[in-house]
Order: structure tokens, then sequence, then C-alpha cells
């Protein structure tokens, strides 16, 4: 069971190898603030939220029992070890510092529409007899579901 207030991943409609938009976190200062949004016209606001663009990233793995995912290149966490393993290099396990992405929560995350390449949400429906997700913009297939 999710935690008090999470959101479930089937509820949301996000499985493994879906790319997906972060919509919070360290990505926040990414987007445009207020104040820019109230000085800039329409054209520069265009311009502006272009170089800066969300992140994006593929999920790794779906963590439905704590409602998080493992989106690949989001949320890197270094991890430290020492050289364990045999004397001999070639068998010793690598040693030091390495980058592994953790988990972010399934509520700041949103799908993207393969075919319209927008963060949207999930509506379900039915083709040919098989429960699918469907973009809520374009309303194309996003692919089936079991």
């Amino acid at each position: 069971m999710a935690g008090r207030g999470a959101a479930r991943p089937e509820k949301l409609g996000i499985k493994a190898g879906d790319t997906v938009y972060v919509r919070s976190g360290s990505d926040r200062e990414a987007r445009l603030t207020a104040e820019e949004i109230a000085r800039l016209d329409a054209e520069a606001q265009k311009r502006e939220a272009n170089r800066r663009p969300g992140r994006r990233g593929r999920v790794l793995k779906v963590l439905p029992e704590k409602g998080r995912v493992v989106i690949e290149g989001v949320n890197m966490l270094i991890k430290h070890a020492r050289p364990r393993g045999r004397a001999t290099r070639a068998q010793q396990l690598q040693a030091g510092r390495t980058e592994l992405p953790g988990p972010v929560s399934i509520s700041n995350v949103m799908l993207v529409c393969p075919k319209c390449d927008h963060p949207t949400r999930v509506r379900r429906g039915e083709l040919e007899g098989k429960r699918v997700r469907l973009c809520r913009r374009c309303g194309e297939q996003v692919d089936a579901v079991r």
C-alpha cells in the first residue's frame, strides 16, 4: 500500500520503459518564474521556455508499494564502496564512487506521449477488446495495458 496521499502507479498508468517528464524537484529552477512571466511578452516566454526545457527520462523501475519510480538520469545518488574481493585486480570489485538513480515520487512525473511529444495525463480506453492507455491531448494510443 502506498503512503498517505501517494498516487498509485496503476492510476497514473506509468510502466517501466515509459518516457516521463519530471514536474518538480531540482528541475523547478529551470522553469520560468512568475516575475519572468510578468515582464516577458508571449514570444519571449516561448523562447525562454524552449531554452530551458523540463527534465525527461526513461522509467527504469516502478516501486508500487512505495509509490515511487526510478528514472534514468534523474535524482542521481552517489554510493561509496570499499574494494572487496580477491587480491588480483581482475577479480576485485570496483571501488570508489558510483552514481545510481534514486527513486522519485510518482506524483511528480507525467507520461510523455510518443505521438505528440507532450507531457499528458493518461486516459483508459478499449481498442479491439483490449484495455489501452490513451493520450488525453491527441487521443492516440500510448500502448497496450494488460
